[in-house]
């Protein structure tokens, strides 16, 4: 059950995480139009804010919905999280650009000192975003080593969760925990 109900959550914060920059995104096409609407940039503003308030309760959800399966989670979502993974990097590049125009907007002396604010701010954001996808595969990892004992630590396993909480290298783990619970699953000749 917990399990069936974190692969609903992580596609729904895939989901939640296009549709609340959407706004955003939407914001930078109007600035290369001369439009000079300054309230409509403002309501887009507003709206990715509240669109990423809606977003935050699903991460949160799966962070929780994660550590509950640690003890009670029985089936492997590692497949659904490498679609996520996979389905996210898209997302994480325009997120970047976003960031890089954010900063960019700051580099004026009045605003020049919140720039490392919010960088800080960006990139909690944008990890916080990342790890709560990676949460279920340790998570399951974490069950099958401590308290099934179904599995014995290994340098490699080891190493491919490691890599979840990376960015970047989070995608490559998913996709080899994908391949090596795939390969643990199948009973040797």
């Amino acid at each position: 059950m917990t399990m069936k109900t974190n692969k609903i959550t992580l596609v729904a914060q895939t989901i939640g995480m296009y549709i609340m920059e959407l706004p955003l995104y939407i914001w930078f096409i109007v600035e290369l139009i001369p439009l000079n609407n300054e309230s409509l940039a403002n309501g887009l503003i507003k709206a990715t804010l509240i669109l990423t308030a809606l977003v935050l309760p699903i991460c949160i959800a799966n962070i929780v919905l994660s550590v509950i399966s640690v003890f009670k989670g029985e089936s492997d979502v590692s497949k659904t999280v490498m679609k996520v993974k996979l389905a996210l990097i898209p997302w994480f590049i325009l997120n970047f650009a976003m960031c890089v125009i954010i900063i960019a907007l700051m580099l004026n002396p009045f605003m020049m000192i919140g720039i490392p604010i919010v960088i800080a701010f960006l990139v909690v954001g944008t990890y916080f975003c990342m790890i709560t996808t990676s949460l279920p595969d340790v998570a399951y990892y974490l069950r099958n080593v401590l308290i099934k004992k179904a599995e014995k630590l290994s340098p490699l396993r080891v190493a491919v969760v490691v890599c979840l909480f990376f960015f970047c290298l989070d995608v490559i783990g998913s996709v080899l925990f994908y391949n090596q619970n795939k390969k643990l699953a199948t009973p040797s000749k």
